[in-house]
């Protein structure tokens, strides 16, 4: 249907790695992507939700039984973690947006530290995502540019972070990384 109405292109898909846990890193443009890159998907994936998109009846519901994770947009939330941890424990894949929040100018943000405690505490590999028109979707029926990339998937080690001194500066800098990849992957300019 999203080729068929919008003209949904899709590159990378062969990047989703077909068994174990993995993690999806996108941009963020509007409400539409997380059921974009869920239809994409080729494998069943979890994504954190704010918790007030879950509180609404019946698209609450619907959601949920989507795989939303409901997530505090305030503050760190242990939660959300833990349960987008048990789902890659478990071997599935999971969405998240580095940025933490829909992008209200269309350029990348600074990342929050959550792709790189997920990454790294469950030694998960991820896979950066670039989409780009779902900001204007319904101008998509015409212009017909609705596009997913996926890029090559990014596996950190511990000699990627002989230089940091603690836990907090790995997740930092995995987190950098993947929005720098995120951003050369879409051709436009990384926050940092």
């Amino acid at each position: 249907m999203l080729k068929l109405v919008f003209g949904l292109k899709i590159i990378g898909l062969e990047n989703i790695p077909k068994h174990g846990a993995f993690i999806m890193a996108s941009n963020h443009r509007s409400l539409i992507d997380p059921p974009v890159l869920g239809s994409v998907c080729p494998r069943e994936v979890f994504f954190a939700a704010k918790k007030e998109l879950l509180e609404i009846p019946i698209f609450g519901r619907i959601i949920a039984y989507l795989n939303a994770v409901p997530v505090r947009r305030t503050g760190y939330d242990r939660g959300v973690l833990k349960l987008l941890g048990n789902a890659l424990d478990n071997g599935y894949g999971i969405t998240i947006f580095p940025e933490g929040t829909r992008s209200r100018n269309g350029n990348l943000g600074k990342p929050k530290p959550g792709v790189g405690i997920l990454s790294r505490n469950h030694d998960t590999l991820i896979v950066p995502v670039f989409i780009s028109g779902s900001s204007e979707i319904t101008r998509q029926i015409i212009k017909r540019k609705l596009l997913v990339q996926f890029g090559e998937s990014i596996k950190f080690s511990d000699q990627d972070f002989e230089e940091e001194s603690d836990d907090k500066e790995v997740y930092r800098t995995i987190s950098v990384k993947v929005i720098r990849n995120i951003a050369k992957l879409g051709g436009v300019d990384s926050p940092m």
